[in-house]
């Protein structure tokens, strides 16, 4: 564990980094894998960003996704935007 974020190793080159104060039953507690290879790794992020980032080290790639756990900690306790509604137009 580094932090909150909980690593599992997947394979040799592969871990899977979890949200640990997330129940182990809520499918968001997953935020990315990380895979090890031609010397950096990448993570591929399924939670806030998308797509894959790549880091020159392992340990920046953790800070990485420390920084995205507390970003989306930050942004639950905002009241969700209101969504206009607008009566239909007169035909």
């Amino acid at each position: 564990m580094y932090g909150r974020i909980e690593l599992t190793r997947v394979d040799d080159d592969c871990w899977r980094l979890c949200d640990g104060a997330l129940p182990q039953s809520d499918p968001s507690r997953i935020i990315a894998f990380a895979e090890k290879k031609n010397g950096h790794v990448t993570l591929l992020w399924l939670r806030q960003r998308s797509g894959q980032q790549d880091f020159a080290t392992f340990e920046q790639a953790l800070r990485a996704t420390e920084a995205t756990v507390y970003e989306l900690d930050g942004q639950r306790t905002e009241r969700p935007r209101p969504i206009p509604h607008f009566p239909p137009l007169a035909g």
